[in-house]
């Protein structure tokens, strides 16, 4: 049986990344991921039984690791507004930081399908503690009553709109334009 490389694990995500990003997850093959990684097509199934499982895995990984640096202070009390600040703030310096993990996160968001349907939905209900400080803010009359997939596309969808235009046009942005950026989110959802 064939040894697994740490390096070679590099590799093939780093191939998922690249191919998925720059030409498609249409064009998204085991072949062209092997080729991409310097290896052979074998070697990937000695990771992932399939492309799906590959797929989903570093999902998980990439979810993972947003979810580590998004997570929401138990009590905002009178203080939501700094809370959702904080956290825009820090989901926007986190997907600066993994530009090529959080826009692969967001093809797999846009194409959920990619991935294993009950995997997809555990991570999507995986932000409760969002939700929740979205729920207070709305019952203690600091956020608007909207629904919470408005609050979304108006805020987390203008961020990463906002990533990938910084990677597309390789433009970095500054902590300023952050701020401005969460600013602006935060004004969206304002009661």
């Amino acid at each position: 049986m064939r040894k697994k490389n740490p390096q070679n694990l590099i590799s093939i995500k780093q191939a998922v990344y690249d191919i998925t990003i720059n030409d498609g997850y249409q064009n998204l093959s085991m072949s062209k991921i092997a080729k991409k990684a310097g290896v052979p097509q074998a070697t990937i199934y000695l990771y992932y039984e399939s492309k799906e499982k590959m797929l989903t895995s570093i999902y998980v990984e990439a979810r993972d690791m947003l979810d580590n640096q998004t997570k929401v202070n138990s009590e905002p009390g009178d203080h939501v507004e700094t809370e959702v600040k904080r956290l825009f703030t820090s989901y926007s310096k986190t997907l600066l930081l993994h530009p090529q993990q959080a826009l692969f996160m967001n093809i797999v968001n846009n194409t959920p399908e990619l991935i294993e349907t009950n995997v997809y939905k555990e991570m999507m209900n995986r932000n409760r503690d969002i939700r929740e400080l979205i729920d207070y803010g709305q019952k203690t009359n600091q956020i608007a009553d909207l629904p919470f997939n408005v609050i979304v596309a108006f805020t987390f969808d203008s961020l990463n709109s906002l990533l990938e235009y910084s990677y597309s046009s390789d433009v970095e942005l500054t902590d300023s334009q952050i701020k401005q950026a969460v600013n602006l989110c935060w004004k969206v959802m304002e009661a």
